[in-house]
């Protein structure tokens, strides 16, 4: 999942000094394996939320669950219990905030060693505490006391204790998330006096999967699957194993297809680079154990099969796996991991027949159904079923649409597909508003995929795509994609304006923008920059400062539109013009707002929805630099001197051709054919014939010295 964290971790760089779209995009390669909940990895077993839960019960709070809430707000439960007299809870605070203070200084072992005063401390804070925990005769606590037992006990290395105080008494405690912790500990108990099966077995029962990954360390291979098997072939920890191995055969595999075989990368996040020949082993053991009677869950293993024989290209035979698996004996969630894996197995050879889309139609409904259960379930993450569907689309049908001239019905998948994923964040902002949150698909992010297939559109097959989300369709299929892709006529108005204006193509722009809210403009970033700046100010005599500003501000006015309008009036009057002065005049008017309009101009928000200093103009724009280069070379023919110098002076400062490349070394390298090189001359010569007027503005101009500084 590489490209994946990369993203994550780029997304949260500001909008406008972003570089152009997607510099290392998205690889799409979401794991698809999955017999139990992805999240079980890192966020723990199921017990700990609900004594996190307990916790800011007791304090009166209601945010988002995790693991450590005491561990931050120890000291205000502590003043919370003493404000309420609450006596039985104090006296536990205090013993279990002793237990924590001890734990804690083995953490800062790392930094220093302890002395064997520190370690006799430690030892008898412990013994103290499990002392007193022991004479607690109260009821209302009594569960989160044997706990505090246990957890001494733990720390002091008994765990045959352990063992014994569970079978005699926590055992038989009334079912709660304390009793869970004492059992979890119990577990490590029978893990330390050698009984791992046993151990395992209770881990997969309470989803303890960080547990399981720790004891099963050295098994994460075909070898070691083959040694649980043979100890139990129903052994849960198998699920952790066989998700992990599978789940690593697609990460080497997306990994090398990127070109990408780094060591270091694995490492890093903790897989294990699986190569043909274990893998196409392991797709043999697992047909063989998919077979075998003694076996309850043949899905599991023929699912696996499935999915290793698809990555390796062998479609036939991981269809024939799938439908198989999707049948077999198994949880219901290992069917459902066949189900999904079916669907992408499908996307390979298939064309978009009826058929087909309709089989498509009934398993994206079904995909919406799962991702509706499992939304909300964590904190940290998002919901398998959206990598699913991600998976699906983008390493599937996309290019199987695309493939058919169908590119409407791919954008409209990848527009789901975004939205899905945003859904989450928009959840998680309810809850924490610090947490960036984007409303659907309205977004105007280089780092936003779906905007960015739709910003490297043409203005025509924008608008065609948008004409393709609010017609009614006769494929179902198709209308699915429609009604479930985001279609607001204000967002795609101003995006399709946007690109008529980048096209030069101002009079076709106005109607798109007529209508577009004040609303809608005043929730973009950019208004940041159109409430402040002027499009009629030539840049190259100052750049218009705009405070620092990371939020939307009101406008009043579509800068846009009174832009098309001034720019199509001024166009149609030059056209008009007879030569001379006045339209001489006209050209450098053009010039100015042709170059702010520009990706190097300040009014780039007129064209883009984000600048950066890498920025050109696009394959499918009109080029308003040349633009601006052209009108220049008009107005510099000019009987006003004024007017002459103006336009030289600009012609100058376009740093689109540079004159001259200054290395690190102080090394110089000029490019005496280029437009810049050009202009400078001809500055220079003016200079010097016109010194009265130059104004101080150019006798400054530090490129000016050093381009005269370096002339041969």
């Amino acid at each position: 999942m590489k490209g994946f964290l990369i993203i994550s971790l780029i997304a949260a760089l500001p909008l406008i000094d972003a570089t152009a779209c997607i510099s290392e995009g998205n690889t799409h390669n979401r794991y698809m394996f999955s017999v139990f909940r992805h999240e079980a990895m890192t966020d723990g077993p199921a017990y700990l939320y609900d004594i996190d839960r307990f916790w800011q019960d007791y304090m009166g709070e209601n945010g988002p669950i995790g693991v450590d809430y005491f561990k931050w707000n120890r000291d205000a439960i502590l003043k919370t219990a003493k404000e309420r007299n609450d006596e039985e809870m104090t006296a536990y605070i205090n013993l279990l905030n002793r237990y924590f203070k001890a734990c804690e200084d083995y953490a800062r072992d790392a930094w220093s060693y302890p002395t064997k005063e520190d370690l006799a401390h430690r030892h008898q804070t412990f013994t103290d505490v499990l002392a007193a925990a022991k004479a607690y005769g109260g009821k209302a606590l009594r569960p989160q006391y044997v706990l505090l037992q246990m957890r001494a006990n733990m720390m002091l290395g008994n765990d045959n204790l352990n063992v014994a105080l569970w079978k005699t008494s926590a055992s038989s405690l009334p079912q709660s998330p304390w009793r869970e912790a004492m059992r979890n500990i119990y577990t490590r108990a029978l893990l330390k006096t050698g009984q791992r099966g046993a151990a395992c077995d209770i881990y997969a029962e309470q989803g303890d999967v960080q547990s399981i990954k720790s004891v099963m360390r050295n098994y994460r291979n075909l070898a070691g699957i083959r040694t649980i098997y043979a100890e139990n072939p129903n052994a849960p920890s198998l699920n952790y194993l066989v998700q992990d191995f599978v789940n690593n055969v697609q990460e080497t595999i997306d990994q090398k297809a990127k070109g990408d075989n780094d060591a270091e990368w694995f490492k890093q996040i903790d897989a294990k680079q699986v190569y043909r020949k274990e893998a196409m082993a392991f797709v043999q053991f697992a047909l063989n154990a998919a077979n075998d009677s003694k076996v309850k869950s043949p899905s599991l293993w023929l699912a696996a099969a499935s999915m290793i024989d698809y990555l390796f290209g062998n479609t036939e035979r991981a269809m024939a796996e799938a439908e198989k698996a999707v049948a077999a004996e198994g949880s219901q969630r290992m069917r459902d991991n066949a189900r999904a894996i079916r669907l992408l197995v499908s996307t390979r050879d298939n064309k978009p027949t009826k058929e087909y889309t309709d089989y498509l139609l009934g398993e994206f409904r079904w995909l919406d159904n799962k991702i509706e259960e499992e939304r909300g379930s964590s904190y940290s993450y998002s919901n398998h079923y959206t990598d699913v569907k991600e998976r699906v689309v983008h390493r599937g049908l996309e290019q199987l649409f695309r493939r058919a001239g169908m590119d409407n019905t791919a954008l409209a998948l990848c527009a789901m597909t975004n939205a899905d994923d945003k859904y989450f964040y928009m959840e998680q902002s309810k809850a924490d508003p610090t947490i960036y949150s984007e409303n659907q698909n309205v977004t105007y992010s280089p780092w936003n995929e779906y905007f960015c297939k739709m910003d490297s559109l043409t203005a025509d097959r924008l608008a065609d795509y948008y004409r393709y989300l609010s017609s009614i369709h006769d494929n179902a299929f198709d209308e699915y994609c429609a009604q479930n892709s985001y279609r607001d006529a204000d967002y795609f108005n101003d995006l399709i304006g946007t690109k008529l204006i980048a096209e030069g193509r101002f009079a076709e722009a106005i109607p798109y923008l007529d209508g577009v809210s004040m609303s809608l403009l005043s929730s973009q970033l950019i208004s940041a920059y159109s409430s402040q700046r002027r499009y009629d100010v030539p840049r190259w005599f100052g750049k218009q400062r705009v405070s620092e500003c990371y939020e939307p501000v009101t406008v009043n006015r579509n800068i846009k539109l009174d832009y098309c309008r001034d720019m199509a009036d001024r166009l149609n009057r030059y056209n008009l013009a007879r030569e001379g002065a006045a339209k001489q005049q006209m050209a450098y008017d053009l010039a100015v707002r042709y170059y702010q309009a520009s990706c190097y101009g300040d009014c780039w928000f007129l064209t883009h929805y984000y600048s950066s200093v890498m920025d050109s103009a696009r394959s499918w724009e009109k080029d308003f630099a040349a633009e601006t280069v052209k009108y220049l070379n008009v107005a510099k023919r000019s009987d006003d001197l004024q007017l002459r110098y103006h336009s030289v002076y600009a012609l100058a400062f376009m740093p689109v051709d540079k004159w001259a490349e200054f290395e690190y070394d102080g090394k110089v390298i000029l490019y005496p054919h280029s437009a810049q090189y050009e202009a400078l001359y001809e500055l220079s010569l003016f200079a010097m014939a016109y010194p009265n007027v130059v104004d101080q503005y150019t006798r400054r101009c530090d490129v000016l010295k050093k381009y005269e500084y370096y002339l041969p």
